[in-house]
């Protein structure tokens, strides 16, 4: 249970680092890079948020 925590954690640092970058980089002209990475947080975003559903749906008891 702790790795899987540790994977939540670490897919949302990803997410964080990621959106801060693309905010750093927006005022340039890598729009494309800046494209990326937004793509890559919200994928990180979706792969946390489907783990902790996925993690909360085998803790709890069958009806």
């Amino acid at each position: 249970m702790e790795r899987a925590e540790n994977d939540l954690r670490v897919l949302r640092y990803v997410a964080e680092i990621t959106r801060k970058l693309a905010r750093m980089l927006s005022q340039t002209r890598y729009h494309m890079l800046v494209y990326f990475l937004e793509m890559t947080a919200i994928e990180a975003d979706n792969l946390a948020a489907e783990q902790d559903a996925g993690r909360t749906e085998s803790q709890t008891p069958p009806e």
